[in-house]
């Protein structure tokens, strides 16, 4: 075999999980287990004598990154490693290549003479010798736990159903895919929700998603419909949706397709289409074909689907449709002597405003009574600001008129769509990003790095909206959203936020015609029962952050990943998780390369650990929330992941990892646990304390402090003597060298100082000067400044 026709030479990129300098990683296209991956050199080398020292190096250290690889989708119970050199009958030469095959317990009946597959029943899994080491062999012994088990059993050719449940095989599949095609002959809301998040992953990663289904019989669910018509409306380049129309014949078909996997191009056909029923807890059949073993089979399959997307009586799915389609199905009834009439199953009403929210809706309702068209509403993360817009738009006199959602990022964009489907479930939701095709939507969701930009701004007259909502207010002193406030004149604008601080050197009051309707911290939302209490434990950070730079008011990523990504201070991680932590942990980290480490520092130590962020080398983000909320993982560690927007309920316990250059972040952060949550007592808050004077930020916002380091001396004096003022069930620890590091930051002062001290800080943290006005709202008077400054000016 010659270099221009060897498979290795020029592998698909799908097959490509690791590149080095001299080799690359593939998974097999012939795998014998799940998993199974090969090292080959990129130079095409017959043998393990003729690679280079460099290449045989690399070889050697790919075997840990393949089982790191396998390891983030899989959890073998042990390797195969092995070596093909020279030539094999008939005398053709080999691309030298280097086995790494998982083993899983009971894939072979007698392990002697080689690796030959066997499929393993639950029985198997279940009679293995009491501790013995497995992974598997613990989380089998419940029923969730077995199916979840990765690589389980994901070579079997049918899913009988019932025990052997549909659902984690699909959700396998998605997650592992580049693509996916799917035609079934009716969708329920109740299945779009147990895959919805996955899909999301699918198209965040830039997969593709083809799906069909029909409306016979009016079984397909309107509400089921629109929520993928949510997913196409986030990514349009990437979702074809299709409905085929039926009318007198039937349709029947059930196939998902799932394409680029690393075990090769996968296709179920069966009994199952897309409900809960079916793929939960329904004896349904499907037939797995994979093209690793059946080419011929999965060939088929393709060309019956390209057929039908192209059918005569296939039709675009649109909004027009699916309103058309629910009048209809209604009607159906009425109409007696059917074979099947439509059966819509239970809908799960939306929550009623809680009683924070009922008393910042009353605010609301009086300050546009008062005549004011704008105000800001602050409410602590977990207190459900994003619902309150969605109660506020939704009453009568907004009912029927167009709305605006403005965030900067998607991940709340695609919550707050999820929000608005729950309150308006038969509303049109449209994502703006340049090339949507329905601006006209009810309630629009708009990126403001997209909107607030003037050539998109111009596509809409000033009063296209009645009813606007900025999300996360703190960024909106951003030209960009200045330019898009300035732009619109909506009855009225509401901006939300957690915290009232500004981030980008603007009064974000003023923006609001400075009319604060409502304001709620986390301490009242402890108080009332609707936040969690937490225990916070500040611990002392061996990382001398003196010797990192600074740069564009944050630490430099490269240097400050260098300088935490250490074994030592992993090790001190895992000791301040093993003391402290409850069952469910969100660690933040730096960077991608910090949360990987991470990951597989706590993996090594037999925690179930994984990592989340926006790189190829991420865990699966949705599989991820799944398991840590079930209990199969430990600990996630995030990158930018879960700072704003995402609920997570059911974490216990919070690590801060990283340095946060703001309060705005830090509370974010550690509002990501507030959330109550059934047999939740209390969170756990693990944060590192530092030798920069960024670090005073965490106490000055943990005890919502005044500007000026005494105030932060005198919380410290408290917090030692044990009389700081906390919530109810509230306790905070700062260990003793935390707090010798906190106090070697402050510099305490004549109240001139306290304020020159301020501006310099906030100089040097945000990169840009506090306004006059600001500065005033932070608590400073005009004699302050006028003292410490000789004028009440804004500089």
């Amino acid at each position: 075999m010659n270099a221009e026709a060897c498979p290795f030479c020029a592998p698909e990129a799908t097959r490509v999980f690791h590149a080095g300098a001299n080799t690359l990683g593939l998974w097999d296209g012939f795998p014998v287990n799940p998993g199974h991956a090969l090292l080959v050199p990129k130079r095409h080398v017959a043998s393990w004598f003729d690679a280079s020292d460099e290449e045989r190096a690399e070889l050697i250290a790919g075997i840990a990154v393949a089982r790191r690889e396998i390891e983030r989708r899989h959890a073998p119970d042990g390797y195969n490693v092995g070596i093909n050199i020279g030539r094999a009958a008939g005398q053709t030469v080999f691309h030298l290549h280097v086995h790494v095959i998982p083993r899983y317990a009971g894939d072979v009946a007698e392990p002697r003479g080689g690796v030959r597959h066997v499929v393993p029943t639950k029985a198997d899994y279940l009679a293995r010798p009491a501790g013995e080491p497995s992974v598997i062999a613990d989380r089998a012994e419940s029923r969730e736990g077995y199916r979840a088990l990765a690589g389980w059993p994901h070579e079997r050719a049918l899913i009988a159903g019932g025990e052997d449940e549909l659902l984690p095989h699909m959700l396998a599949h998605i997650d592992a895919s580049s693509a996916v095609d799917f035609a079934v002959a009716f969708v329920l809301r109740s299945g779009i929700e147990l895959i919805k998040e996955h899909l999301r992953d699918l198209l965040n990663r830039g997969g593709r998603l083809r799906f069909l289904t029909g409306d016979y019989l009016g079984v397909t669910d309107p509400e089921a419909l629109r929520q993928l018509l949510d997913l196409r409306e986030a990514r349009p380049e990437l979702v074809d949706l299709r409905i085929f129309e039926a009318g007198a014949g039937t349709f029947h078909v059930k196939s998902y397709v799932f394409r680029g996997g690393s075990s090769g191009d996968v296709a179920l056909v069966g009994s199952s289409n897309l409900s809960r029923p079916a793929l939960r807890d329904g004896f349904e059949w499907s037939f797995r074909t994979v093209t690793s073993r059946d080419h011929r089979g999965f060939a088929d399959v393709i060309a019956g689907f390209e057929q039908l997307f192209t059918h005569s009586r296939t039709r675009l799915l649109d909004a027009d449709w699916v309103d058309r389609y629910a009048k209809t199905r209604e009607a159906l009834r009425s109409v007696p002597q059917r074979e099947i009439a439509p059966v819509d199953e239970p809908i799960v009403p939306p929550p009623k405003p809680h009683s924070i929210q009922v008393q910042a809706l009353v605010a609301l309702e009086a300050t546009r009574a008062a005549g004011n068209s704008a105000g800001l509403v602050v409410m602590a993360t977990g207190l459900g600001k994003t619902w309150l817009a969605a109660f506020d738009s939704d009453r009568p006199e907004y009912r029927q008129k167009r709305v605006l959602f403005v965030a900067h990022r998607d991940e709340i964009l695609r919550q707050a769509m999820d929000t608005f489907r729950r309150i308006r479930p038969k509303a049109h939701l449209g994502i703006y990003s340049g090339q949507e095709k329905t601006p006209e939507a009810d309630v629009l969701f708009a990126s403001v790095q997209t909107l607030g930009k003037e050539r998109h701004l111009e596509r809409f007259a000033t009063n296209a909206f009645d009813y606007i909502v900025v999300d996360e207010f703190h960024h909106a002193c951003a030209k960009t959203y200045q330019r898009l406030i300035a732009y619109f004149e909506p009855r009225f604008l509401l901006g939300l936020t957690a915290t009232p601080e500004r981030t980008d050197g603007g009064d974000l009051l003023a923006l609001c015609q400075e009319n604060l309707v409502y304001r709620c911290d986390l301490v009242e939302g402890i108080r009332q029962g609707l936040l969690s209490s937490f225990h916070y434990y500040g611990v002392p950070d061996e990382v001398d952050y003196r010797n990192i730079p600074w740069r564009s008011s944050r630490f430099d990523e490269e240097a400050l990943t260098a300088a935490v990504a250490t074994q030592s201070r992993a090790r001190n991680a895992l000791e301040q998780y093993t003391e402290r932590a409850g069952r469910r942990t969100l660690a933040f980290c730096c960077s991608t390369r910090h949360a990987d480490f991470m990951r597989d520092f706590f993996r090594e130590a037999g925690l179930q650990a994984a990592a989340v962020h926006s790189e190829p080398s991420s865990d699966p983000r949705a599989r991820s929330l799944e398991q840590l909320a079930a209990g199969e993982l430990d600990v996630i560690f995030a990158v930018d992941m879960f700072n704003e927007g995402v609920d997570l309920p059911d974490v216990d316990t919070v690590m801060m990892l990283r340095p946060t250059e703001s309060r705005i972040l830090w509370l974010q952060q550690f509002g990501r646990g507030l959330r109550t949550a059934p047999g939740k007592d209390h969170l756990r808050v693990i944060d590192y304390i530092g030798n920069h004077r960024t670090f005073l930020l965490k106490p000055q916002t943990l005890f919502n402090l005044p500007p000026g380091d005494k105030a932060i001396a005198d919380v410290l004096n408290l917090v030692q003597q044990g009389a700081a003022d906390l919530p109810p069930g509230c306790e905070v620890t700062y260990e003793l060298k935390a707090i010798e590091i906190l106090r070697a930051l402050l510099r305490p002062g004549p109240e001139a100082d306290v304020v020159r001290f301020y501006y310099e800080d906030f100089r040097e943290r945000e990169g840009v000067r506090p306004t006059a006005s600001e500065m005033h709202h932070e608590g400073y008077s005009p004699r302050m400044l006028r003292k410490s400054y000789g004028c009440g000016c804004d500089s």
